[in-house]
C-alpha cells in the first residue's frame, strides 16, 4: 500500500496548554524540560565577604579586610549591608561564548564594576521580580566584581507577610554564584513558547490565532530533544513562522515605555530608598546600551537629586541618556506627592521645585504630569499643572475602583477653573507590566475610548519596590511587535504619544471635577493627626514665607 501517512490526532485543549506548562515549569520535570535550556558548562568563582558597619560608600568597601565565604552565607540581620567580592575566572574554551555570573542572596544587591554601579540583583525570594544574571563583557578571561548587599527583599523585611511589622533579627541565604554559558537563542525559544502558550490560554480555543499557537507550540515540543540542542532550531523555525504572521492595519497602537516607580517611603528607610533608586537605574542604563529602543521615563526630582549626590557618576550617565531622549523625565514635581491632602499652595511648590530640578540639570522642564500611585486626584491639579508646564497627564490608579468603573481611557479632564488637561489611562490597568499576551490583551479589552483614537500606552517594568525593565520584557515586545491576534507594540516616548493623541481629539470626552478613587477611603480621616500636623504645618510655612518675602523689603538682611 505505499509509505503510510503521517497520522494527525485530535489534540485535548486543557491537556495541550498543561504538557507546555510542564515543558516550562522550573519546578516540575525541571531536570529535562525547557526551563533550564538557557545555561551550559558551570563554573565556580571566587568569594570573599566584609560586613560593613552601615551604607558605606564603595571607596571604603574597596580596601576592607575580607574574608572567604561560600554557598550558605547568611547575610543579616535585617538592614544591615554586606559586601562580597567576586574573582571570576573565565574558562579558556569559553572564549567566543556569552558568559553570565549568576548570583541569587535572596535579598536586594548591586553589581560594582571599576568603582560605579553597573547593575541591580534580585533573590528569588522576590518571585516573578528575582533579578539574577550578570553579563560578562565579551571575551574576558578575568574578571573582579563587589557585590553590595542589602539585607532586605525588595519590599523590605516584614515578618510573615510583606505589610507586617519588620523582622529586625531577618537574614538572608547565599544559594548561588557561579558563572554559566549563556545560549541567547534558546532563551528565546523558551520566552516563544511561553507566549504561544499565553496567546492560546488568553485568546482561548474559539479565536483562530488561540487554536493556531496552541498548535505551533505542541508541534513545537514534539520536535524538540533537551539532550540534543540541534532540534531547537526546527522548533524556532516553527516558531518564527508563527510570529511573522502580522496583524492589520488600522487597529490599536501600543506605546510601550519603560517605568520603575519607587516609593519615596513605604516599607523600607529613607536610606534604602537611595540604594533603590541606583540599583533600578542602573539596571536600565546597561539595557540601554544593549537595545538601543528602550525608552525610560522616570518621575521624582528627590530620588534623582539623592543619586546625583551619592552616585555621581550614575547620574552623569543619566544625564547623558536624557540628551539622546532616552531617559526621559517626567512627572514635573519633586515626588509623586498626595492628590488630596495638600494644599494647592503646597502643590505649586512641587512643581516649582520639581521643574527647576530638571530645568537646572536636564536642560527643560516636564511637559507630561505623570502621577500613577496616588489614591484620588484634586480637582485644582489640572489648573496647576497646565501653569507649572505641562499639558498632558497619566495615571492608572482609578482602575482599583470597588464599585464605579471609570468610563474612560483617554479623555479631557477640567479642573474647577475650566482648564483642561489631556490624559491617558493606560488601558493593562498597572504600571508595572511584564509585557505578557494579558497584557498587550487588555490594551485592546480594557481600552475604553478605543473607538474614538487608536493609541494605547504600556507602561513596563518592576515597580514600588524598584527594579524596572528586565531584558526578557525588552525581547517580548520584540517578538510581539506585530503579531496577529495581538495588536501591534513599539517603544515610544510620552510626549510622542500625546501628540499623536492630541492630533485626533475632536471625539475625546471630558470629565469634570475630582477624580475619586473608590478604595483605601479614610486612610487619612483614620490618622487625623497626620491631616492636623500636615496643615499645620502648611499654615507656618507660608507664615514664614510671607515672612522671609517682606523682609527683602527692610533694610536688614533677609533671613536665611
Amino acid at each position: 500500500f505505499g509509505p503510510m501517512a503521517a497520522v494527525v490526532i485530535q489534540k485535548h485543549w486543557r491537556a495541550s496548554l498543561e504538557r507546555i506548562e510542564k515543558a516550562l515549569s522550573p519546578v516540575y520535570f525541571a531536570d529535562v524540560n525547557l526551563s533550564g535550556i538557557s545555561y551550559s558548562s558551570r563554573a565556580p568563582v571566587s568569594l570573599s565577604h566584609w560586613a560593613a558597619p552601615g551604607r558605606v560608600p564603595y571607596a571604603q568597601a574597596a580596601t576592607a579586610v575580607y574574608e572567604p565565604i561560600a554557598i550558605g552565607a547568611s547575610f543579616g540581620p535585617a538592614w544591615s549591608t554586606h559586601w562580597v567580592r567576586v574573582e571570576i575566572t573565565v574558562p579558556p574554551t569559553w572564549s567566543e561564548q556569552a558568559v553570565h555570573f549568576l548570583w541569587d542572596s535572596g535579598c536586594e544587591a548591586l553589581v560594582w564594576v571599576d568603582g560605579e554601579p553597573a547593575q541591580g540583583l534580585t533573590g528569588a525570594a522576590d518571585s516573578h521580580q528575582a533579578r539574577r544574571c550578570f553579563s560578562l563583557p565579551a571575551g574576558a578571561s578575568h574578571v573582579v566584581l563587589f557585590i553590595e548587599v542589602a539585607a532586605n527583599g525588595m519590599f523590605g523585611v516584614g515578618k510573615d507577610g510583606m505589610i507586617n511589622a519588620p523582622d529586625p533579627n531577618r537574614s538572608f541565604s547565599l544559594t548561588q554564584a557561579e558563572i554559566a554559558v549563556f545560549h541567547a537563542d534558546r532563551h528565546r525559544l523558551r520566552l516563544q513558547l511561553q507566549i504561544l502558550h499565553d496567546l492560546a490560554n488568553t485568546l482561548g480555543e474559539s479565536h483562530p490565532r488561540g487554536a493556531r499557537a496552541l498548535l505551533v507550540a505542541n508541534q513545537m515540543l514534539n520536535v524538540i530533544d533537551t539532550a540534543d540542542p540541534d532540534t531547537f532550531h526546527a522548533a524556532a523555525t516553527l516558531a518564527n513562522t508563527f510570529f511573522s504572521q502580522t496583524g492589520g492595519k488600522g487597529g490599536l497602537q501600543v506605546t510601550a515605555i519603560g517605568h520603575c516607580h519607587i516609593d519615596t517611603a513605604w516599607l523600607w528607610p529613607y536610606a534604602e530608598t537611595v540604594r533603590k533608586c541606583a540599583r533600578s537605574w542602573a539596571n536600565v542604563l546597561r539595557l540601554m546600551d544593549e537595545n538601543p529602543d528602550l525608552v525610560f521615563a522616570c518621575s521624582q526630582a528627590a530620588q534623582l537629586a539623592w543619586v546625583r549626590d551619592s552616585y555621581p557618576g550614575l547620574f552623569a550617565r543619566i544625564v547623558a541618556r536624557v540628551k539622546e531622549g532616552r531617559f526621559v523625565h517626567v512627572g514635573g514635581s519633586w515626588v509623586e506627592m498626595d492628590g488630596n491632602l495638600p494644599s494647592g499652595e503646597a502643590m505649586v511648590r512641587q512643581f516649582l521645585f520639581g521643574q527647576r530640578f530638571f530645568e537646572e540639570h536636564f536642560g527643560t522642564r516636564c511637559t507630561v504630569f505623570w502621577l500613577p500611585d496616588t489614591f484620588g486626584y484634586s480637582s485644582q491639579l489640572p489648573q496647576l499643572v497646565v501653569e507649572a508646564g505641562m499639558h498632558a497627564f497619566v495615571t492608572q490608579k482609578l482602575s482599583w475602583n470597588l464599585t464605579n468603573k471609570f468610563p474612560h481611557t483617554s479623555f479631557y479632564w477640567t479642573g474647577i477653573d475650566g482648564t483642561r488637561l489631556l490624559t491617558h489611562f493606560p488601558p493593562a490597568d498597572t504600571y508595572g507590566a511584564s509585557v505578557s499576551v494579558s497584557e498587550l490583551h487588555a490594551c485592546v479589552t480594557g481600552h475604553k475610548d478605543k473607538g474614538r483614537t487608536s493609541e494605547a500606552m504600556l507602561l513596563f517594568g518592576y515597580g514600588d519596590g524598584g527594579g524596572g525593565p528586565d531584558s526578557d520584557m525588552l525581547t517580548r515586545i520584540e517578538i510581539m511587535a506585530n503579531v496577529d491576534g495581538l495588536p501591534p507594540v513599539q517603544h515610544g516616548k510620552p510626549q510622542d504619544f500625546f501628540d499623536r493623541l492630541k492630533a485626533d481629539d475632536s471625539l475625546l470626552c471630558t470629565w469634570r471635577g475630582e477624580l475619586y478613587l473608590e478604595l483605601h477611603r479614610g486612610t487619612f480621616t483614620t490618622h487625623a493627626a497626620t491631616k492636623r500636623g500636615n496643615r499645620e504645618c502648611e499654615q507656618q510655612l507660608q507664615q514664614a514665607e510671607l515672612l522671609a518675602t517682606l523682609a527683602h523689603f527692610l533694610p536688614a538682611p533677609a533671613p536665611a
